[in-house]
């Protein structure tokens, strides 16, 4: 491998690429760039194939941050249950983050959503299952101020690129 490149070969397909992260990690992660053609914007995203297999945990995605930045997360989600912790589903938390900022892993319909994780998609349909044969949850972050997307402080500038697939917590 040259310098700083991830993969072994640059002309990789997709797939392969997805497949060498499966096998070098355990699981892999796709990004996808914001689409600013669709009303309204869809902003980048990203997503994690293998997370199920490897953990028995269901997949993740995150909205709004840079691949590197959602690396980064989705690996201290990874490094979490790799040690035995339990995170909880659906409802705030603290721990995960520095700082002492909250977070939370929303359910996501699998359903309503595959349209938005084809590498997902693919991974099941190669597997002999369903496209949409998967859990998955997004991870919600804080602003700078520690709100969360659904509470009435979000940052106004934040709320347009952290899109609320999962359903927030209620009470």
């Amino acid at each position: 491998m040259a310098g700083d490149d991830v993969f072994p070969d640059r002309n990789m397909s997709h797939r392969d690429k997805v497949e060498f992260m499966l096998e070098r990690e355990g699981w892999a992660l796709d990004a996808v760039p914001a689409r600013v053609d669709v009303d309204p914007p869809l902003p980048r995203y990203a997503y994690t194939i293998g997370f199920e297999d490897r953990f028995a945990f269901p997949e993740l995605c995150l909205f709004g941050l840079t691949p590197v930045a959602c690396r980064g997360l989705f690996g201290l989600v990874a490094d979490a249950l790799a040690g035995g912790t339990a995170l909880p589903v659906g409802a705030p938390f603290i721990g995960l983050l520095d700082g002492g900022q909250p977070c939370a892993l929303l359910p996501v319909d699998p359903g309503a959503a595959v349209g938005l994780f084809p590498a997902l998609a693919e991974h099941h349909v190669l597997a002999g299952e369903a496209p949409d044969a998967f859990r998955m949850v997004q991870l919600a972050w804080p602003d700078p101020a520690g709100a969360l997307p659904w509470e009435p402080h979000f940052s106004g500038e934040l709320a347009p690129v952290q899109l609320l697939l999962g359903e927030p917590p209620t009470g």
